[in-house]
């Protein structure tokens, strides 16, 4: 089953979104007959490279195209291999897996020797060229100085720099840019209506705000969407697959700071944990708004290749204005630093509460102390008592931590109480114990670390949610009697065993389903 993307991969120039600049200097030559021998298109991943890259190979080898027209017709068999990636005459090739010089020798400067089969010409499509070791670049220089008539080199790459120069001044260079909000929002909704499914428009708002500016990311996140196979999609639904912050939260967070309302901000992360957000991803976001905050600043950019909404955009310029670049700056250095803590710190809010205390407050605190002040008072102010209760707080769950005693429970004893533990955690969240059935137990330190593996990424996100956390810690500690925190490690692709028939057997159980044959 192809992934969406590769279902909605455009297979004309017309059903490009993007890339206007380039899409009209291409069919231009095309038309005019006046194409190069040596392409280099360059720019991030998933913007359009390689399906531009196909389209101009299908659009020089279609056997119906006619004199000034540049669409291929996508009904000649021509059109149909090449959309199907099995053309003779159309040779892609992944760099990254074919890096030495012999590669480049059998696949590429041998295999051009020869006059295409069926097609007016060779077309060699290489991904990821910066991969090419030095003596394959320089294998690759000596057919590019002097092509045979009959081939044309396509090169992508997402890193410019690496390729030597020789090789860039050979070819015509094009920049592909990262799509804006607008263009992936439309490219979004025309497949949802295709797919004849409602999709909550925030769920939207949050796979663009997420990709990047990378349509393939996009279409890859809706996919996973559109796979829980519902007719209308909430935002609820959509959880699970796409975890991530309310916008909202993460400007009022940033407010709180500027405006020097410490208790906001402590009180809106309490609210955030207990809601079970990832406290990651809400960092990660927090430093991506702050980075719009800075560039608008500079004026640097167009605000629609941002990738937020126009409202979304207009509160992110106000508080653009209410801070100084150098202190904006600070703030930024500061949240990288606590993203970092979270996932070893002993209490995984406290990186954040850090970083809350020590920009969102207007009093002086001595050196000595891990909260430090970003707003320096006037002279011979008198500085406002702090408020006790958060500061206790933490310093109690520090206190808790250090002073742990060495646990009796061992791994084989969470081993045998395994199936138990899972059962009782999927009669409060299903989803979490359908997760947890799919990781290893790998360790169990004697501080009371637990260490699961997980074979997934969006899996480790969903398992590490803070409320997720919480229910499987009480769960053990319930079985236990003792404090247990867990850890998760993604698992490398090649260590993973097979499923086995018990397993799938398990896991459709989980569903509702049963295996058939």
């Amino acid at each position: 089953m192809s992934t969406l993307y590769q279902k909605y991969r455009p297979q004309k120039f017309n059903d490009l979104i993007g890339q206007e600049h380039i899409v009209q200097t291409i069919t231009n030559e095309i038309k005019n007959c006046q194409t190069v021998q040596a392409y280099l298109f360059y720019g991030a991943r998933g913007i359009g490279k390689t399906t531009i890259a196909r389209l101009l190979a299908k659009s020089l080898n279609c056997s119906k195209r006619q004199p000034g027209e540049f669409e291929p017709c996508q009904q000649c068999p021509t059109c149909l291999d090449i959309s199907a990636g099995r053309h003779i005459d159309v040779i892609e090739i992944d760099a990254a897996s074919h890096t030495g010089v012999d590669n480049v020798r059998e696949n590429i400067i041998e295999n051009a020797q020869f006059k295409p089969s069926l097609s007016p010409f060779k077309i060699f499509i290489i991904d990821e060229v910066h991969m090419l070791s030095n003596n394959a670049f320089n294998a690759l220089l000596k057919i590019l100085e002097e092509p045979p008539k009959h081939i044309i080199f396509i090169l992508a790459t997402t890193e410019l720099h690496k390729l030597p120069s020789t090789i860039i001044s050979r070819c015509e260079r094009f920049n592909f840019k990262k799509m804006s909000f607008a263009q992936i929002a439309q490219r979004l909704n025309d497949i949802i209506a295709k797919e004849n499914v409602k999709v909550d428009k925030k769920i939207i708002d949050r796979i663009i705000n997420k990709s990047d500016g990378a349509l393939r990311d996009a279409e890859s996140l809706l996919g996973q969407i559109l796979s829980l196979n519902l007719p209308e999609i909430t935002l609820n639904d959509a959880e699970i697959i796409l975890p991530s912050t309310d916008i909202e939260s993460l400007i009022n967070f940033i407010e709180s700071l500027l405006n020097s309302q410490c208790a906001l901000a402590l009180d809106l992360l309490e609210r955030l944990v207990n809601e079970g957000v990832n406290l990651e991803e809400f960092a990660y976001d927090l430093i991506e708004i702050m980075r719009v905050m800075m560039i608008i600043q500079q004026n640097a950019v167009d605000s629609s290749s941002l990738g937020y909404s126009e409202q979304d955009y207009k509160k992110i310029t106000k508080l653009a204005k209410q801070i100084s670049p150098e202190l904006l700056i600070k703030l930024i250095e500061e949240t990288i630093l606590r993203k970092a803590q979270i996932k070893q710190a002993p209490i995984a809010q406290l990186p954040l509460e850090i970083l809350a205390v020590k920009f969102g407050s207007n009093r002086t605190v001595p050196d000595e102390t891990v909260i430090l002040t970003a707003q320096p008072l006037p002279a011979n102010s008198p500085a406002p008592i702090a408020k006790p209760k958060k500061l206790a707080k933490i310093k109690e769950k520090i206190t808790e931590l250090t002073s742990r005693k060495p646990i009796k429970t061992s791994l084989e004893e969470v081993r045998e109480h395994w199936d138990e533990i899972t059962k009782n955690i999927a009669k409060q969240n299903h989803s979490l114990g359908f997760l947890l059935k799919m990781t290893e137990l790998d360790n169990l330190e004697t501080s009371g670390k637990l260490t699961l593996s997980v074979q997934f990424s969006i899996h480790k996100e969903k398992l590490e949610e803070t409320k997720n956390r919480k229910l499987f810690e009480e769960q053990l500690t319930e079985i236990f009697k003792e404090k247990i925190k867990v850890d998760y490690l993604l698992k490398e692709a090649g260590d993973s065993e097979p499923i086995i028939a018990k397993d799938l057997a398990d896991v459709a159980a989980d569903f509702g389903g049963e295996v058939i044959g």
